[in-house]
């Protein structure tokens, strides 16, 4: 098992090298622009390895979920054209939602739920992808908070065993890889729209999946600091009448480093630590779910916590 994982590794790395050099020859290059924050130009792109990742897991495990797989390759591909040019959003919103009912076919999700609540799950996915490729701003972010992600549903998978846990080891090889060149203060690789999608498609297919087995809705509080984050933020811009399509600097991890200077890995760490802690308290030291009512009380608290920290620092820098 271990000398597997390890051959997995290495060709992730492999992997990540060639196209470290590929995309330096064919300029596959993030140039720092008034929105960004980081200051020197870096390699886009470097998320490719996420779905080169389950490639690799469904040739090992003998094409199992190939649909899912079939949409993973659909939305990864279009990713990586994005990251190289520009797409309209709506050819990208397209393959999306073509890519994630793929997923939901995978999974029998039309043979499960009834036909009404389908837009609503389609909607949730949606905003999911649109929300980690949001939050991929700093370096770090994107691959700790994956990490904990996935190394939380693998503890899941212990006491609770619906998941591949070899799809998921393969996953967290991937992210180890992108994390050696990604989580420094000076990254030589982002992850892109293809990592960022990409990984966020996995989140959302084993999300659904749980879903399916469980039928309990708090499983979402395990994209909670992601998600508080990014639909408070984005109600926020809504309030300004902004365009929410276009890129922005009013996440709370982006006032924390563009703002008050503080280190991207530092500010990486603590979302997923605290992401971490939740995931731990809430769901895998007690190998059950919280209640309704627990659940509800720590989503107005997160988001009233949030609030109290994000809004003294716009007013400080007169971002209201």
């Amino acid at each position: 098992m271990i000398l597997s994982q390890l051959i997995v590794f290495l060709a992730l790395l492999l992997v990540a090298l060639v196209y470290y050099r590929l995309a330096i020859k064919f300029g596959i290059i993030d140039s720092p622009n008034h929105r960004s924050s980081h200051i020197n130009p870096t390699v886009r792109g470097g998320g490719i390895i996420f779905p080169i990742a389950g490639i690799f897991w469904w040739m090992a495990s003998d094409f199992l979920h190939t649909w899912m797989v079939i949409g993973l390759v659909w939305i990864s591909a279009i990713s990586l054209m994005d990251d190289m040019y520009t797409l309209s959003r709506k050819l990208r919103f397209g393959i999306q939602f073509l890519a994630i009912s793929m997923s939901f076919y995978d999974l029998g999700v039309f043979e499960q739920k009834p036909f009404w609540t389908l837009p609503i799950l389609f909607f949730i996915a949606l905003g999911i992808i649109n929300a980690i490729n949001f939050m991929d701003g700093i370096n770090g972010i994107t691959g700790l908070y994956s990490l904990v992600f996935f190394g939380s549903i693998l503890a899941i998978n212990r006491f609770m065993p619906i998941f591949e846990a070899s799809l998921i080891q393969y996953i967290i090889l991937s992210i180890l890889v992108f994390l050696i060149f990604n989580l420094r203060r000076k990254a030589l690789m982002f992850a892109g729209d293809i990592g960022s999608i990409s990984i966020a498609y996995f989140v959302i297919y084993f999300l659904v999946k749980w879903y399916l087995a469980s039928n309990d809705w708090t499983i979402i509080l395990f994209l909670l600091v992601y998600g508080v984050d990014s639909f408070l933020t984005l109600g926020q811009r809504l309030l300004r009448g902004e365009n929410v399509a276009l890129p922005h600097r009013s996440h709370l991890y982006q006032l924390l480093v563009n703002q008050l200077k503080k280190d991207h890995v530092v500010i990486s760490i603590a979302f997923a630590s605290v992401q971490f802690l939740l995931n731990f308290f809430l769901f895998i030291y007690p190998q059950s779910f919280p209640s309704p009512m627990i659940a509800s009380i720590v989503l107005i608290v997160s988001a009233m916590v949030y609030l109290l920290i994000k809004k003294p620092l716009q007013k400080k820098f007169n971002l209201i």
